[in-house]
Parts: structure tokens; sequence; C-alpha cells
């Protein structure tokens, strides 16, 4: 295990949330732990407009790697997998609906 990895596995078990990962394939769903972002986009055009983003961090060690047809259950609520937004090999960050 490189450092990095022990890094990562520090901050889920400090900041991390328990969830499950259903990568879309079937298979059984998977407990793990996810850290949970929320972001304002802001838009100017002739008005200011605020969107509300959630983001998603999970380790790959957990889940495996990326796929855009996962669902994540935290706190009761699904969320779809919208986008990737980064993947380092230890933690990937999706955009989630």
């Amino acid at each position: 295990m490189d450092l990095d990895q022990r890094a990562a596995e520090r901050a889920f078990r400090k900041w991390g949330k328990p969830a499950t990962y259903d990568d879309g394939s079937g298979a059984d769903p998977i407990d793990c732990q996810v850290i949970f972002e929320q972001e304002i986009d802001d838009f100017d055009d002739e008005e200011r407009v605020r969107v509300p983003r959630v983001e998603l961090s999970l380790l790959v060690s957990e889940v495996g790697s990326y796929n855009s047809e996962a669902v994540i259950t935290l706190n009761g609520v699904e969320y779809s997998v919208r986008k990737r937004l980064a993947d380092d090999g230890v933690v990937w960050r999706a955009l989630v609906d």
C-alpha cells in the first residue's frame, strides 16, 4: 500500500459516510464509504443563477473503477452517477443527480 492510498483511507475514515454502491451490472451492491460534497455553480448571463451540485468521492479499493451506470445510496437517497470529475487510481470523484 502506497502513501497516497494510506492518506486516502485515513481521509475516508474521518470524513466518509456509510453508503452502498451498485455498479449497474446486476451484482450485489457493495458497502462503502463516500465523501459527500455540495458545491454551488454560479452562472452569469443576464441574471445570476445559482445551481446546487452534488459530488461524491469513492475509494477505488472499495468499489473498483468508475462506472457511468453506477448508483450510490447515501442516507436513504439514491444518486445516479452523471459524470466522472477525477480519478487518480486511488479515489474517483463523480458528479451525481
